[in-house]
């Protein structure tokens, strides 16, 4: 008999890279193990690393993409679904790919899936809960950095003339990773300024004149017009932050550019392009999700009119319909959600396995921290030691306040250790309060919810609401929840007592014409 071939598939994000059992290596070796237990031939090993699961778009998934379509191997395996995508749409596209050319799917830290409606509903919740964990993870991120920004720190990358670097002697938190003047491109910022600030120069004379300097981009290349005229407009470069909704003047890093200077360009600039602002200063909730009717799914626009007292959707093409006033479409689409329901099994299912997988997790961030605890009272003790032998003049004053700098060092990294712990305590928290919440009342807990979480739940529930004269006349559901509706896990309450497969146009009614999930069809709206 043939021996059957299998794969090793890893993944490793930048953000898990040092995290214990994520590594690549760990990955490979769990997997390998296994499959050659199982009685497979291991083909090979394929590895994204430093790559994050919101997407498919990754080389080792092309490749493995490519193995499944060549008929080369029999499984696949990995350590968790996880590693195969922390986007929903996309894993159910991967998992119906897979058993739609007979390669099994072998997850190791989780129980084995077969056909039935139970394990694919089960498959369905761990990959929304894989995708709610990295948005949710994104958003304390977000609000990480939206506190660094306010202290005074820019949170992400430098911009040219400036370098990130580390400290981890600086005593506040924000100052171990901060930005400081790059000498050997600081010279070239202050001459784009300077050539600008003349007035004799556009931005593809500056950008001619420093290539010859010697100036280059990251990948070596000459400027385009387009940076120049960012790094003008930079207000960094006079010691200023402006990040979201932080507008903060005398910031923590080194000014580059005398604000003289960057006011007569700024003046310049003015002159030549009359003060317009591309820059977009508005996100639209219902973004992506609102299609024309008439017009073939023609995405919906949104703006401002009356001085920016009201909001309007409506389409693109000139002269259709009415406009569908903000408020009252997303009012409108909030209804949608009064009429949906999950059945008692599957709410009783997805409430067990959400409180099984936080018990689970708990118990490891318990441990952690007391690791943690156990290390920093060993430090304390050492200071006390120290402490004991200064004031018995067995210690010299100088070799004490070493120790004691060392220690203080140390208990500051332990205890950053542990505020991180606790902030992952914190989103598993709030993962299982929010799918709970879901499962009950579906409506109420998107009412409820952050402008980001609405959409995550608009993602999770529709793919597009089609709108004519100011009217959703079809609500087409997401893949997703299409599946759901088919095994029979949720429900419409207006539907049950009807004939399922009645299509219907009207404002109120979901149209079921088109929740079967399609190949090729368009998998959930742009963010």
């Amino acid at each position: 008999m043939e021996k059957k071939i299998a794969i090793v598939y890893c993944r490793v994000s930048t953000d898990e890279q040092a995290k214990e059992g994520l590594s690549i290596e760990s990955q490979e070796n769990t997997c390998r193990r296994k499959a050659e237990e199982e009685g497979y031939s291991v083909l090979e090993v394929i590895k994204d690393e430093g790559k994050s699961g919101k997407d498919i778009k990754r080389d080792g998934m092309r490749q493995v993409l490519r193995l499944v379509e060549e008929k080369k191997i029999d499984a696949i395996y990995l350590v968790n679904t996880d590693r195969l995508s922390r986007n929903v749409a996309d894993h159910i596209y991967l998992t119906g790919y897979f058993r739609k050319n007979n390669v099994l799917l072998r997850s190791i830290n989780q129980p084995t899936l077969d056909s039935s409606a139970t394990s694919i509903t089960m498959d369905l919740m761990m990959a929304t809960m894989n995708q709610f964990q990295r948005l949710n993870t994104a958003e304390k991120v977000k609000s990480t950095m939206y506190e660094k920004a306010k202290a005074g720190y820019y949170p992400s990358l430098a911009p040219l003339g400036y370098k990130n670097i580390q400290d981890p002697n600086k005593a506040e938190r924000f100052a171990r990773k901060t930005i400081v003047i790059d000498e050997k491109n600081a010279f070239y910022i202050r001459e784009i300024f300077r050539l600008y600030a003349t007035g004799e120069h556009n931005a593809v004379d500056v950008s001619d004149i420093v290539y010859e300097k010697g100036f280059r981009s990251r990948n070596g290349k000459k400027l385009p017009d387009s940076t120049i005229y960012i790094i003008l407009k930079n207000r960094f470069y006079i010691g200023e932050i402006h990040w979201g909704e932080i507008n903060l003047v005398g910031a923590k890093h080194e000014p580059l550019i005398d604000k003289g200077v960057f006011d007569r360009v700024q003046k310049i600039l003015a002159s030549h392009n009359k003060h317009s602002c591309r820059r977009r200063k508005y996100k639209w909730l219902l973004s992506g999700f609102l299609r024309c009717y008439k017009h073939e799914n023609k995405r919906y626009t949104a703006e401002w009119h009356l001085k920016r007292k009201i909001a309007y959707y409506h389409c693109t093409v000139n002269g259709c319909g009415k406009f569908s006033e903000q408020v009252k479409m997303e009012n409108a689409v909030a209804e949608k959600f009064k009429d949906l329901e999950f059945s008692p099994d599957f709410i009783e299912l997805v409430i067990s396995k959400a409180k099984n997988i936080f018990y689970e997790r708990r118990e490891v961030y318990e441990s952690k921290r007391q690791g943690l605890i156990n290390q920093k009272s060993a430090f304390e003790a050492r200071l006390k030691v120290a402490e004991t032998k200064l004031l018995s003049d067995t210690l010299k004053d100088s070799d004490f306040k070493r120790i004691r700098e060392e220690i203080k060092g140390e208990i500051e990294l332990i205890d950053n250790r542990i505020n991180e712990v606790q902030k992952g305590k914190e989103i598993n928290v709030d993962m299982t309060k929010e799918i709970i919440g879901l499962t009950k009342n579906i409506f109420e807990t998107y009412q409820k919810a952050s402008p980001e979480l609405k959409r995550l739940f608009l993602g999770f529930f529709w793919d597009r609401f089609e709108v004519a004269e100011g009217l959703i006349i079809n609500s087409i559901p997401s893949v997703l929840f299409a599946q759901l509706i088919q095994l029979e896990k949720a429900f419409q309450k207006s539907q049950k007592t009807q004939n399922p497969e009645k299509s219907c146009v009207s404002a109120n009614v979901i149209s079921f014409d088109n929740w079967s999930a399609r190949s090729g069809s368009n998998r959930g709206p742009s963010p």
